[in-house]
């Protein structure tokens, strides 16, 4: 599938090819900064980047890598904060034929270590109040033999027997006419780390082609046009950072404007400066900056869609209303890359989209069955094309194949889909509620939550019932100063949904424990349970059953 100019398309799947270049990233950059070298890719506070200076860039630090001792396949970690040499990095491992490994900013001790040891990094880019996190590990990963600083700091702790560089040690490191390695699309681009909400996190192994493939589909669902400036302040150690905005922007020779963190006050006034036309959400971003302050500025923008997940109807409608943009809901996991998109010009609210040309998902029953339309069960997946979803977890083979059957990879979420081929998501299996024999989507109950003036964050998770099976208890994160009245906010709830969604226990927290992508992590709350939890039983409150 070696890129041509212009568009082709596929005779055994129908599905449209646009240039891919060579099918690698380090590839992708080449060709934009060949066909448009002066136009701007990235932006960073004072910092422009033109393609032809990244594409540059780019190739120095590649064999600035190689000269440190990284082989062609060995992983290089990433432990930064947002900034262009993350980027930087990134492409320059892509382009030698190395394997990056994003580290979430958040991890130490065990953590840490985990990340580290169980994707085997040989070189870490990282900070020198970072690298004191590494230096306090009982004894570094056996792999790792080259530390690369970004700052002048002095740390003060480095790992045993771990030779350390700068930045500009690196770059001078290479030899500017070396070759670079050879590098074909189905090579391993990136060992991307799940979550890890429920458990130890799994080394996600994603090549070239996948990566290029879900840049490719999440610039041909948004529309997005080449004179366009796309806005994450998203942690770049996550895909929909990485992938569904950076390789997006650089796929359509677009230009890529990074923020360093998401502020609710500041986020309009960044996007205003930088005259930002998208951006991209995920977890109560939305719900926070609807709880800002209404401005006379609120449309006084440039964007004009986004891309956000999740955005319940209680969010999209007034979100859209109030700050004059459209927004897209989509499907995807870090295995498989997005692979379902409400489309621009037909969406449906409250679904999750249609599959794209690449992607193959159906609903299948307990017994492994297609589902009928309105008929819940496990969203599952297949590729239509090679190498565009994930090669296994790193050395896991045991968890890749458990996620295997009957040819289909399997998901983990429930959903169901309509008469027209539409998704709608349920809920994660393991987080489905079970009441007086009813189930209880827990995303149906958060999105009630929200819904309710004051809350921006919101979990529904299961608490032991005298009577067996689950209680529901909401776990709230409300406003700055913000008094919650629960009684009323019960009313609401048992207003908005069937008697037996009703949360009888409902807890405030100052924030919700999550991943630093937003991701609540539930175990955490069920294990709290709801021994302190506002009881509305005990306050003489009971669901209405309507008949």
């Amino acid at each position: 599938m070696r890129g041509t100019t212009g568009t082709t398309t596929s005779r055994r799947t129908g599905v449209p090819f646009d240039d891919l270049a060579d099918g690698t990233v380090g590839g992708l950059i080449a060709a934009r900064a060949a066909a448009h070298p002066d136009r701007t890719a990235l932006v960073f506070d004072g910092t422009e980047l033109t393609y032809g200076a990244l594409d540059a860039a780019v190739s120095e630090v590649a064999r600035g890598l190689l000269a440190l001792g990284a082989a062609p396949g060995s992983s290089v970690g990433i432990f930064l904060p947002n900034r262009p040499e993350y980027l930087l990095t990134c492409l320059g491992a892509a382009r030698a034929g190395l394997v990056e490994v994003p580290v979430n900013t958040a991890y130490k001790g065990s953590f840490l270590d985990h990340a580290l040891r169980g994707t085997d990094v040989r070189v870490l880019v990282t900070e020198a109040a970072l690298l004191e996190l590494v230096a306090e590990l009982p004894e570094p990963p056996e792999t790792l033999t080259s530390v690369v600083l970004l700052d002048d700091a002095v740390p003060r702790r480095t790992p045993p027997g771990v030779e350390v560089w700068t930045w500009r040690e690196l770059l001078a490191a290479g030899d500017p006419a070396a070759p670079l390695p050879r590098v074909a699309p189905d090579h391993p681009f990136a060992i991307m780390l799940t979550s890890g909400t429920t458990g130890r996190s799994k080394g996600v192994v994603q090549p070239h082609l996948m990566a290029l493939v879900g840049g490719r589909e999440c610039a041909a669902q948004m529309g997005t046009a080449p004179d366009e400036r796309l806005y994450t302040c998203l942690p770049l150690f996550h895909g929909a950072a990485q992938i569904n905005i950076s390789l997006h922007c650089f796929y359509a020779g677009a230009t890529l404007v990074l923020g360093r963190r998401f502020s609710a006050s500041g986020f309009w006034d960044e996007v205003r400066t930088h005259r930002v036309t998208q951006f991209n959400a995920l977890g109560s971003i939305l719900p926070m900056l609807l709880a800002q302050p209404p401005s006379e500025r609120d449309r006084d923008h440039r964007v004009s869609k986004l891309f956000a997940a999740p955005a319940p109807p209680q969010i999209l409608h007034p979100f859209e209303e109030r700050f004059g943009v459209h927004i897209v809901e989509g499907y995807g996991l870090t295995e498989i890359k997005n692979v379902l998109y409400n489309p621009l010009d037909a969406r449906k609210i409250g679904s999750i989209g249609l599959p794209t040309a690449s992607s193959i998902l159906e609903i299948h029953d307990e017994s492994g069955h297609r589902a009928a339309p309105g008929q819940a069960g496990e969203i599952v997946y297949r590729p239509r094309l090679p190498h565009i979803m994930f090669s296994g977890y790193h050395r896991n083979p045991a968890a890749t194949l458990a996620t295997v059957r009957d040819l289909w990879w399997h998901t983990g979420d429930l959903g169901y889909t309509d008469d027209d081929g539409y998704f709608y998501f349920i809920d994660r299996k393991k987080d489905a509620l079970r009441r007086r024999g009813e189930n209880i989507s827990s995303h149906e109950v958060e999105s009630v939550l929200l819904a309710y003036p004051g809350v921006v964050a919101a979990a529904a998770v299961g608490a032991p019932s005298e009577l067996g099976e689950e209680e529901v208890l909401a776990v709230l994160q409300v406003e700055p100063g913000r008094r919650l009245d629960l009684e009323r906010l019960f009313a609401h709830c048992d207003r908005s949904m069937p008697h037996f969604m009703v949360p009888r226990y409902y807890r405030i927290l100052g924030e919700l424990p999550a991943t630093p992508t937003g991701k609540v992590r539930k175990d955490d709350l069920r294990l709290q349970g709801a021994a302190d939890a506002w009881d509305s039983y005990a306050a003489g409150l009971r669901p209405t059953r309507h008949v």
